[in-house]
């Protein structure tokens, strides 16, 4: 369990969540008609000119729609371009084999910034659209949340715990939430939970905890729908704003010059 520490002097923080790139083997191929390496790059660009000392940038999964090496490879040179820190967990459509997990290891690990940690959370099953939190993993966070008892906990991680009241996209959550909010139970100093996944933007409260979703870097999945539909909204990333009192400020950041065409004859992805 990885632990990594920035600059211990800085008092707040400015984290950016971005999810669901699903980013192609090829920069120039179409998902779900839109181009999801242009909407990606339009999301990045924006995240730079309005936020220019962000602290740090969490990939909540379904890095990649073609998740072979060319596709991570490519990613990682463009993140690493930028000069911002960056960490990634993966989603179901990501190969755990070939993902660029930090420090190369499947595992939960806590990212560091002051008073606050970001635990790295893995909940995707080779194989499956659901998701499931493993029980080594499990261990490794019920460990580390005792060991962070004074700091602020915020847990990442792609699946949504709770259902977004939209059938099909429910059917596909995560499929072992109890073993999640028992081992949060037992941390008052959880903050916030942070996923993707469902491609739009949601709060939910369970008891002192916050849990949050974000959009897409490319396509957005309609809210409240019984079958699969997409949405017109604006592509867009999360922005949460760490105080050294234990405040969590967070908004939706929508990338307006990035738009994708509505086709209603698509029934899936």
């Amino acid at each position: 369990m990885t632990l990594y520490q920035p600059n211990e002097d800085q008092q707040d923080w400015t984290i950016i969540q971005i999810s669901d790139t699903h980013l192609m083997d090829q920069d120039d191929l179409e998902f779900v008609e839109m181009n999801p390496e242009q909407s990606f790059h339009g999301v990045m660009q924006q995240i730079q000119q309005q936020y220019p000392s962000t602290d740090a940038i969490i990939h909540t999964g379904d890095l990649a729609q073609v998740p072979v090496k060319q596709t991570y490879t490519r990613y990682l040179s463009y993140m690493q371009n930028l000069g911002i820190p960056f960490y990634q967990i993966p989603g179901n459509h990501d190969d755990i084999d070939l993902f660029p997990f930090y420090q190369h290891k499947n595992q939960v690990h806590a990212i560091h910034f002051g008073r606050w940690s970001v635990l790295l959370l893995n909940t995707a099953v080779g194989g499956r659209i659901d998701g499931r939190i493993e029980p080594e993993q499990l261990q490794q966070l019920d460990q580390l949340l005792a060991e962070l008892q004074q700091q602020f906990v915020i847990v990442a991680c792609h699946h949504h715990p709770f259902a977004m009241q939209s059938k099909w996209i429910d059917q596909h959550k995560l499929k072992n939430p109890e073993n999640l909010t028992a081992v949060l139970a037992r941390h008052s100093h959880v903050k916030a939970v942070i996923f993707g996944h469902v491609h739009q933007d949601s709060c939910h409260k369970w008891q002192h905890i916050r849990f949050f979703s974000t959009p897409s870097t490319c396509v957005q999945f309609k809210p409240f729908s019984e079958n699969f539909a997409l949405d017109d909204q604006a592509p867009g990333f999360r922005v949460l704003h760490l105080k050294a009192n234990g405040e969590l400020e967070t908004r939706i950041q929508r990338v307006q010059t990035v738009r994708q065409q509505i086709n209603s004859e698509i029934s899936g992805y």
